[in-house]
């Protein structure tokens, strides 16, 4: 076991005797260093340059975010500008497809009182030709009675 600052407890002294009546009854021996024991040497110029250069990286890394965040205000204040033009655009766009379909609506109404005046005037020419058909079929009718009736009143002719 060992205290706080690293020297081994044992019970070979009485810790009353060098202490004091502070610490109690826990004895201390002090041991000496080892000759040939490395130390680790902190190399603080090494540490600092480290340190100097992760501060650059960071510092690089903050202007290029700096430039970023610029940048997306810049784009974000320039569509913010175009807003009203957008909305006017947007605007003119709705109501021009609201009067275009207006008109279409218009042109289908007109197309469709043409429609039903095309269905009417085919019904009235189909009728006319139902009319002509049968015309022409009593006219044949009357021709074939007059042929027959002047042929039956005609004389046969003599035979020579």
């Amino acid at each position: 076991m060992s205290d706080a600052i690293g020297i081994p407890l044992t019970e070979t002294q009485d810790a009353e005797e060098d202490l004091g009546p502070v610490m109690g009854p826990k004895k201390l021996a002090i041991m000496a260093p080892l000759a040939h024991r490395e130390r680790p040497v902190t190399n603080l110029g090494k540490i600092f340059g480290q340190f100097a250069e992760l501060q650059q990286q960071i510092a690089e890394q903050v202007g290029v975010l700096e430039d970023s965040v610029y940048q997306q205000r810049q784009d974000l204040a320039l569509a913010m500008s175009q807003l009203p033009d957008i909305r006017e655009r947007i605007n003119w766009l709705i109501a021009s497809f609201y009067e275009q379909s207006k008109k279409d609506e218009a042109v289908r109404e007109r197309l469709n009182r043409h429609d039903t005046a095309l269905a009417a005037l085919l019904e009235a020419v189909r009728s006319i030709h139902q009319a002509q058909a049968q015309w022409q079929t009593a006219m044949e009718d009357i021709l074939g009675s007059l042929v027959r009736a002047k042929t039956s009143r005609i004389p046969p002719l003599p035979e020579l």
